[in-house]
């Protein structure tokens, strides 16, 4: 089995909390009641697998000005934004701010795991996307300076002999480093090198400065 998800209740309505966090629970998650975005923020706790449900309408912040302050730190967290004023307005001024749904308060409990589910499995997607870069970066940074060179100039198209004229170097020394990359890079092809370099934005800038004849 995979981690429990934790949702992260932020209302001010201790009832509420209650309520929802008993349904929660009987849905297999972890629930942490938090009673503003304040409290929230001065916690700082670990983003695990989970998501936010945030009220719209709470005092000293509202759920807008608690998600952007939480965009900004770099959260990675997906949020369901609650509230009592059903409102287009608010529901699209919600949406448009990056929330997975926005459920009017009193919530149906099918309603409230469905949003909280689909959060989670958004969630799921962008911690395994995150591990993935994670070790594409790992194992670019295993590469010497020369063989970094060497992959991405061929990734951008330059044949051998165009390489070893640029660095100054020889066919065979191009070729030795060309070899040695793709192994370190986990690839067999020169197209799964190109979406390797691609991923990390390696081939969108220069890596530095380079040898010329």
């Amino acid at each position: 089995m995979g981690p429990v998800a934790t949702v992260f209740a932020v209302d001010d309505d201790e009832r509420f909390l209650t309520a929802i966090g008993r349904v929660l629970q009987l849905g297999g998650y972890d629930v942490e009641k938090v009673p503003s975005a304040a409290s929230f923020l001065q916690r700082q706790p670990s983003p695990a697998l989970g998501c936010l449900l945030v009220d719209l309408q709470m005092p000293e912040m509202t759920g807008l000005e608690f998600h952007e302050r939480l965009r900004q730190t770099g959260w990675t967290q997906p949020v369901v934004f609650l509230s009592g004023q059903g409102t287009i307005p608010a529901s699209t001024q919600a949406l448009k701010a990056g929330a997975i749904d926005f459920l009017t308060k009193p919530v149906r409990s099918e309603d409230l795991l469905a949003s909280v589910g689909e959060a989670v499995e958004r969630h799921r997607t962008i911690l395994a996307a995150a591990h993935d870069l994670a070790l594409l970066q790992s194992k670019y940074a295993s590469l010497t300076p020369r063989e970094r060179e060497v992959c991405v100039g061929v990734a951008r198209g330059q044949l051998n002999k165009q390489i070893a004229y640029d660095l100054d170097l020889t066919l065979a020394t191009i070729k030795f480093h060309r070899a040695r990359g793709l192994i370190k890079l986990g690839v067999n092809s020169v197209p799964e090198l190109v979406l390797l370099l691609d991923k990390l934005g390696v081939l969108e800038a220069p890596i530095g400065p380079v040898s010329q004849r």
